[in-house]
C-alpha cells in the first residue's frame, strides 16, 4: 500500500491566502458596520425630532392653561 500524502502548499502561499481572507473579511465587516451605523444615525435623528416635537407640544399646551390677567 502506497502512502499518498496531499501536496502541501508553500508556507508563504499559505500565509498569503490566510491574510487575503482576513483582509477581505475585515473589509466586508467594515461595510456592514457602516451600513448599520447609518441606520442607527437616521433612527436617532428621527427619535430626537419626535421627542422634541412632543416636548414642544406639551410646553405650548401647558402654557395655554394659565389664566390670563387683564
Amino acid at each position: 500500500m502506497k502512502n499518498v500524502t496531499k501536496p502541501a502548499l508553500n508556507p508563504t502561499v499559505s500565509l498569503f491566502l490566510k491574510l487575503t481572507v482576513a483582509v477581505a473579511l475585515a473589509i466586508v465587516l467594515l461595510f456592514i458596520a457602516v451600513y448599520l451605523l447609518k441606520i442607527v444615525f437616521v433612527a436617532a435623528i428621527i427619535a430626537a425630532v419626535a421627542v422634541g416635537g412632543i416636548l414642544l407640544y406639551n410646553f405650548i399646551r401647558r402654557r395655554s392653561k394659565f389664566p390670563v390677567i387683564r
